[in-house]
């Protein structure tokens, strides 16, 4: 799990938060703050319009039927009306939704930029949530700690729940008299049983477009039911995972502002960790196999985690000993994660916020710990020694494995007989100042391989 920002170990820089202008950000504030308020002031209004709108329309559309209906039987089929009523009352429901939804994201983005200006204005509230006003609550000091949907049950829903309560109702009812006009046998034998069907599948219709008008930036469905799947099984994960992805994007602005070059880091982590990780869409069915035969113990248990399993895991599991649940959510997180980031933004984020090393979140911080210093530009020696550390918790020498991988990357080019050398070295130094522990007492073993 990351770090939040009282640790040290975490360092962020906000170059623009801090000034002596001050100003312009001032002027900005205010005109943010009155637009705040402004949309605030436009979704109670329309709330209470629409409550209004929608009551009057549904009983218009339920009292009007039958007599609409007789008066124009000579021209139209009695089932016309009826069905007519129905996608007029079904078109301003949705029509309505996705303007309140709209309002939600204006409402939002304006409490995110005042939380903002806030802090570039040097105003710090800590953690504490401020309640201005009553029903909705800001973020402290951080703009994404505000979310597009705030939750079922909170003041951003309740327009959807005076739509969907009136407009089922008004389903129900002209559905109804849209079966008994229809006339197929079919029909009139499960009158009841097509009547619910229509109401229920017009509920979730409303249901599922106001919740999908309302996903923030890097939010799919697929999140969405992962969520659910996680909160079934009992396995706690993080909910603000557009805050989680800020978080780790900021590690990696911090890597670019410390000027090192990802290029062989890249290149190591994807040969030790994911070969197939250009190929793959976030899982290796592969590796599920794998992992299922090891389960059943036919074969010797193996990592087969891919990078964007890992990154999953550090980013947004809260509870890692559940491995069997922890595996499912993994798997069902990982291709949402490639499809919201870039292969590259991928690697960047991974690089810059797993464990490589126990209490070393991040590339930079494993530098300081194994080399002293920030390594702008690792050799494929120094980037390959800083991968084969990553979650290795225990600073455990894992001397068989090194070698293997370390021949295996010479075969294909990645590592040159040199590299080996430096290597070798690189092993011996971090064994001497006790960063890694040679347990067995097979250093000497890993340096012959290395050298010969």
């Amino acid at each position: 799990m990351i770090h939040d920002d009282q640790n040290k170990g975490w360092k962020q820089h906000f170059p623009t938060y801090h000034f002596s202008e001050r100003d312009i950000a001032l002027a900005e504030y205010t005109v943010a703050a009155k637009a705040l308020e402004s949309e605030e002031r436009v979704f109670l209004n329309a709330s209470n319009i629409t409550l209004v709108a929608s009551a009057t329309l549904g009983s218009l559309a339920i009292s009007s039927t039958e007599k609409l209906s007789s008066t124009l039987e000579s021209v139209l089929p009695s089932y016309a009306i009826p069905l007519a009523l129905l996608i007029v009352v079904s078109l301003f429901s949705l029509i309505s939704i996705r303007y309140f939804a709209d309002r939600q994201r204006a409402i939002t983005f304006a409490s995110r930029k005042v939380v903002t200006l806030r802090r570039m204005l040097g105003l710090s509230y800590g953690r504490i949530q401020l309640v201005l006003p009553n029903w909705r609550i800001e973020g402290a000091d951080q703009p994404l700690s505000i979310r597009l949907f705030p939750g079922w049950f909170t003041y951003a829903a309740y327009p959807f729940w005076i739509l969907l309560i009136i407009s089922s109702c008004v389903c129900f009812i002209l559905s109804a008299l849209l079966v008994k006009s229809i006339e197929l046998p079919i029909v009139a034998t499960n009158s009841a049983l097509f009547v619910i069907f229509l109401t229920t599948f017009w509920g979730l219709t409303l249901t599922y477009s106001f919740r999908t008008a309302l996903l923030d930036t890097h939010e799919t469905m697929r999140l969405l039911y992962t969520k659910i799947i996680a909160s079934i099984i009992s396995l706690p994960i993080t909910q603000n995972t557009e805050y989680l992805i800020y978080r780790a994007k900021l590690a990696t602005y911090e890597t670019d502002r410390m000027k090192v070059s990802l290029t062989n880091l890249t290149k190591a982590l994807v040969f030790i960790e994911d070969r197939g990780f250009y190929k793959h869409s976030g899982i290796s069915f592969k590796a599920i196999g794998r992992g299922l035969l090891s389960l059943f113990k036919l074969k010797r248990r193996s990592g087969g985690s891919t990078i964007n399993q890992q990154l999953t895991r550090t980013l947004f599991i809260l509870n890692l000993s559940k491995t069997k649940r922890r595996k499912l959510i993994e798997i069902l997180f990982a291709p949402w994660l490639n499809k919201v980031l870039s292969k590259q933004e991928i690697l960047s984020i991974y690089l810059s916020s797993v464990r490589f090393e126990n209490r070393c979140f991040g590339v930079i911080p494993a530098m300081n710990h194994f080399f002293g210093e920030v390594l702008t530009d690792p050799s494929p020696a120094q980037a390959f020694f800083l991968i084969e550390r990553v979650s290795n918790i225990k600073q455990s020498l894992l001397t068989s494995k090194i070698i293997a991988t370390a021949l295996a990357a010479k075969e294909n080019n990645l590592l040159s007989q040199n590299d080996l050398h430096e290597l070798a070295t690189l092993y011996q130094e971090a064994i001497s100042k006790r960063t890694i522990i040679d347990h067995s007492n097979r250093v000497d073993r890993l340096v012959e391989q290395l050298h010969s």
